[in-house]
Parts: C-alpha cells; sequence; structure tokens
C-alpha cells in the first residue's frame, strides 16, 4: 500500500492557523489538486495517487485539525471551520485557482469550497457523495444523531475486534493487508477528542450544492455502502457526469487508487479549462 515516505520528492509542512497546527503535503507539477480526505482518516488517504498524477497534476493535501498529524482543536469544528483549514493551506501555498477531489465527508469540504469561493475552484470530483433524503428520511435520519456521538474505547478491546469485522464487510473484495490503512487510519482518530462524522452530518449542503456550476464528476465505489441516489444529484447539478467504480468501496482511494486516478485524469483532462 502506498504511503507519503515512499516518495522522497513529497514536500511536508505545518500551517499555524486559529484552530491549531496543520499538517499538509505537496509534490508534482501542473494543475493543481487539492485532495480532502474523509472524515476519521487522514492524507494518507491519498498517497496512492503521487505516482499516478503527479507528474501532471499539482497534488496538495492535509490533515482536517483534528485528525492525523494536525492538531487537536479545542472545541468540536465545524464544517465551515474545516473548509477554513483547507482555505488556509491553499493561501499559504499561493494556490490561486484549483480542481479538487473530496471523498464521503471530504466532499462537503470540496463543495463548500466551490460555493464561497466559485472563481477559484474549476472542477469538483466529488467521491462517494449521496443524493438528497425526503423530508420524512432527513427527519428519520435526524433523530439517529445522538446514537451517533463518539463513544470511548473499552479496556476489553472489543470495540477494535468490532471495528474489524465492519472494515471487512466494508471491503469484501480486500485481502487483509488492504484492509489495514484505513483499519489504521480509523484506530488513530479513536484516541481523538471529537469524531468528525457528527458535524458533516449536521450540516446543511443545500446552498452550496444547488450552487455548483463548475465541471463536476461524482464517484461511487459498488461496494460503498454509504453512498445512494447519486441520481438524483445528476438532476440537481447542471454540468455533471458520474463513474462506478467496480470493486471499489469505502476507502477506494487506498485499494484502488489505478482507478480512481484514471477516473480523475479522464474527468480533468476532458473536462477543465486550462
Amino acid at each position: 500500500m502506498a504511503s507519503t515516505t515512499q516518495f522522497r520528492n513529497v514536500t511536508k509542512g505545518f500551517l499555524t492557523t486559529s484552530l491549531g497546527k496543520l499538517y499538509y503535503w505537496i509534490v508534482g507539477q501542473g494543475t493543481p489538486l487539492l485532495c480532502i480526505h474523509q472524515s476519521s482518516s487522514s492524507s494518507e488517504e491519498y498517497a496512492s495517487l503521487i505516482p499516478l498524477l503527479s507528474d501532471r497534476y499539482q497534488i496538495i493535501s492535509f490533515d482536517w485539525i483534528g485528525h492525523g498529524n494536525s492538531d487537536d482543536p479545542d472545541h468540536e469544528p465545524n464544517v465551515e471551520e474545516y473548509t477554513d483549514c483547507a482555505e488556509a493551506i491553499l493561501d499559504h501555498l499561493s494556490i490561486k485557482s484549483f480542481s479538487a477531489i473530496g471523498h464521503h465527508g471530504g466532499a462537503l469540504i470540496a463543495m463548500n469550497l466551490a460555493y464561497r469561493q466559485p472563481d477559484r475552484v474549476k472542477a469538483l470530483i466529488l467521491s462517494g457523495t449521496s443524493g438528497p433524503k425526503t423530508e420524512k428520511e432527513a427527519q428519520q435520519f435526524k433523530a439517529t444523531l445522538k446514537s451517533k456521538k463518539k463513544k470511548p474505547l473499552e479496556r476489553s478491546g472489543e470495540a477494535l475486534f468490532d471495528a474489524w469485522k465492519r472494515y471487512a464487510d466494508y471491503m469484501p473484495y480486500a485481502e487483509a493487508m488492504e484492509m489495514i490503512p484505513p483499519y489504521i487510519n480509523s484506530l488513530n482518530q479513536k484516541i481523538k477528542p471529537y469524531d468528525a462524522h457528527g458535524s458533516m452530518l449536521k450540516w446543511d449542503r443545500n446552498p452550496a450544492l444547488h450552487s455548483l456550476r463548475c465541471p463536476v464528476l461524482l464517484l461511487q465505489g459498488s461496494f460503498d455502502v454509504f453512498v445512494s441516489k447519486q441520481d438524483k444529484l445528476m438532476e440537481i447539478i447542471p454540468n455533471c457526469e458520474r463513474v462506478e467504480l467496480s470493486n471499489s468501496g469505502p476507502f477506494g482511494f487506498f485499494d484502488d487508487g489505478e482507478n480512481c486516478a484514471m477516473a480523475i485524469d479522464n474527468f480533468l483532462t476532458n473536462r477543465l479549462v486550462k
């Protein structure tokens, strides 16, 4: 499995912000491509793209505040604050315009970036993003939010075994060694003070979603149990196309990097105005 530590040409750094220090890395040349990881993960999610895309794109990624090597915050951040972090990294690196990939919760941050700065975002890849819920579904979902709050680990370690079983269900096509990187990333989040899933699930994305005008690619792994109704998104987003990746699931950028990179490159090559 790819890791940023394998590639000596990756530049790494920290940026001090009002929320704490943010870890980031940048590699490659060409069109800037910001890669935003999902909740309970880290920028290592995109390490597989480095050998596949860095000859044509300047790949930038960062650990959200409270994730990976970035500082833990003193309060539970919301989507706007996570988006502030993304903007801070881009400004620090003097990136004037860019395309962005966001996976699961990262797709919401990417969407919000395009909402805030439509002239700066040239294209979006929204990966693992579901279509809108009906009012009844939204109310039912809202009622479950309390049960999704972060729970402490027990000394018995039972939660760790339960998590491994969930990952085996999420990745039925994968060998055990392929399950380890996303599983370890998730475990690292267990010792963090906040679980970003809660903030993501509370955010009203409708204003941002309905504002999108740049070219948009919807990605979905065929085994991603968290994604549905992308056809409804295509009805909302005017300049949109969709690719479903076979034998890919919730952690496709970890275990199916080659097909993810191919879909991204084909989309940006065909749709990006240079």
